[in-house]
């Protein structure tokens, strides 16, 4: 119960604390201004964004259910991803199990792989992105990427220096991915043995939990595969970084075409920290990385924050709240009236 009751506290305090940081120092009345002043063509464009976003999110999921995907209407995979983000504005991050969950109680797809389909997009495809992202735009010259603008040329060059370490990395991660994918049955089984034998609770998690991870591996067993998820991760991060551009320009903010690229890894730290809906850590996030490396004022960059994350939640409530009011929440067949045309078949370990 204590737990529980931590759980649901801890999130809004921190949102709490963080909001306080970004707004330290700053003249509200300046903020406001900023605010009253946004381009609403710009605005909307941003917007417009963002169910583009979670189409194509759904569609990558499909990729990763693997040939179970291809037994699943796109609607239902659309109607998960949608209300499992609307979830995520509560605390302790239940939007990552509700989507999963939603879509087994609604298509019969096994809970388990399922997940591991969701924590491999989260931990491999969308992790390896952010990075790879920051670390394009740290070796794009600065006319494209903007950074020269408020950098530190010592730290610069530092950057740029790590960038180049993260593509290559990138690489090999995802030739080490694809070897594990091939090889994802013998490792699975060696992990659960060495789980069920240990006798420390910690590293018997850790080795269950990892082992979770290899049916959600499935897709990127074929050379296919692995092109296919990249090019579709690929379009999901533009687009993201795109209508986020877009939204800081609404604000005043002047930044360089590419600029986006070095703004979605800072903003991921700001959303990865466990607030409700990246409240206060995603805004504090944004001061910054507008601020030091864009040379942005502070009041137009928290402008920026404030609005960029609002607009961002509209499409999301809207589309959740349209599909449970359609029956999203519900076995098939007994909210919504529709029946999947075939069984979904298991997954192959």
């Amino acid at each position: 119960m204590f737990r529980k009751l931590l759980t649901w506290i801890s999130g809004p305090l921190m949102a709490a604390f963080f909001l306080w940081l970004c707004f330290r120092g700053v003249s509200l009345a300046d903020v406001w201004e900023q605010l009253k002043g946004a381009n609403a063509s710009l605005l909307l464009l941003s917007i417009a964004t963002v169910p583009l976003h979670l189409l194509t999110r759904a569609w990558r999921w499909r990729t990763l259910l693997g040939p179970a995907g291809k037994s699943v209407r796109f609607i239902e995979l659309l109607s998960a991803v949608s209300i499992g983000y609307m979830s995520s504005l509560l605390p302790g991050r239940v939007g990552e199990v509700l989507r999963p969950a939603l879509l087994s109680r609604r298509t019969g797809l096994p809970f388990a792989p399922t997940l591991a389909t969701v924590g491999v997009e989260r931990v491999i495809l969308d992790l390896m992105a952010v990075l790879l992202s920051g670390a394009l735009a740290l070796v794009l010259p600065v006319s494209y990427s903007g950074l020269g603008a408020g950098a530190d040329v010592a730290l610069l060059g530092k950057m740029r220096t790590l960038g180049e370490f993260s593509l290559v990395g990138g690489l090999v991660a995802l030739v080490l991915t694809s070897f594990l994918a091939r090889k994802r049955i013998v490792i699975q089984a060696s992990l659960e043995a060495r789980a069920r034998r240990s006798h420390f609770r910690v590293y018997r998690a850790a080795l269950s939990w990892f082992a979770g991870l290899f049916p959600g591996l499935v897709a990127f067993a074929t050379l296919r595969g692995i092109v296919r998820l990249a090019a579709e991760t690929a379009v999901i991060w533009s687009i993201i970084g795109i209508g986020i551009q877009w939204g800081i320009r609404a604000c005043g903010v002047n930044l360089a075409p590419g600029a986006w690229l070095i703004m979605l890894p800072i903003l991921a730290v700001g959303i990865g920290i466990p607030t409700p809906g990246g409240t206060g850590t995603y805004h504090l996030a944004m001061k910054l990385g507008l601020v030091n490396l864009f040379a942005a004022g502070e009041s137009a960059a928290l402008g920026a924050g404030l609005v960029v994350h609002a607009i961002a939640w509209i499409p999301v409530l809207i589309m959740g709240g349209y599909f449970i009011a359609r029956g999203g929440l519900s076995r098939s067949g007994e909210g919504s009236g529709e029946v999947p045309e075939d069984a979904a078949p298991e997954f192959s370990r």
